[in-house]
């Protein structure tokens, strides 16, 4: 089982073309941006004043692009070439385990060398990254990577199974409730507070419970994908 979902999960990595184009377009079009505010610090322009994202955001729309297009196009594909669902199953994990690693190790390069440059140029009074933004720069660069690799691996997984679910009545009833809880939850002050702990527990809590709490929701939810797939047409 493992060498084949190997096999389909190479397959599918390199059939999520768009996903690698619509990021990198995204990518460059940000870094233009970079060029364009150093080569203004480097006439005398004062962007000191400037503030940015990272680059390294724009690498998150990939694993986010390839959880919908995985499920919604290329299930049937590998289906109908004679692969197994178990197999297919195996295989989207190891592809957002892959695409949520190489991500995070890539933002992690990126905020300690391009976006630090940056600063230290005097282009930007700062640079807003992932590590800065939730706090998981505090124990160091290895922690970062693992806080944000575990949260990437989440994310791709619920987008994955929210996507697996859209042929069916079950999807537009998740969509509402996830419109519902929202639009409940914020103005409510208890319930608010609710929210602000899930996402606080996912995303800005110390760094052994946000990856483990995310790596267990992960893969409970992914679990669900089993029973959806089982049942869902060619």
């Amino acid at each position: 089982m493992c060498k084949k979902a190997w096999t389909i999960a190479k397959l599918n990595m390199k059939n999520i073309k768009a996903a690698y184009v619509v990021t990198a377009i995204i990518t460059v079009g940000l870094i233009a941006n970079y060029i364009i505010n150093a080569i203004m610090a480097m006439n005398g322009v004062d962007m000191s004043g400037n503030e940015s994202i990272s680059v390294a955001w724009t690498l998150w729309l990939l694993p986010a692009l390839a959880a919908i297009i995985i499920p919604a196009r290329n299930f049937r594909r590998t289906v109908n070439l004679g692969g197994k669902r178990d197999n297919f199953l195996w295989s989207g994990l190891v592809v957002y385990a892959v695409l949520s690693a190489a991500v995070s190790l890539a933002a992690i390069v990126i905020n300690n060398t391009i976006d630090n440059l940056l600063i230290n140029m005097g282009n930007f009074c700062g640079i807003f990254t992932a590590p800065t933004v939730f706090g998981w720069s505090e124990y160091g660069i290895v922690v970062a990577f693992l806080q944000q690799f575990a949260f990437l691996f989440l994310f791709a997984v619920f987008v994955h199974t929210l996507t697996a679910i859209q042929d069916k009545w079950v999807g537009w009833v998740a969509d509402i409730l996830i419109i519902a809880i929202i639009s409940v939850f914020t103005p409510i002050a208890p319930l608010r507070s609710a929210l602000v702990w899930f996402f606080n527990l996912i995303l800005f809590t110390n760094a052994p419970l946000q990856i483990a709490v995310c790596l267990i929701l992960a893969l409970a939810i992914y679990s669900l994908n089993k029973p959806i797939f089982a049942r869902k047409a060619i």
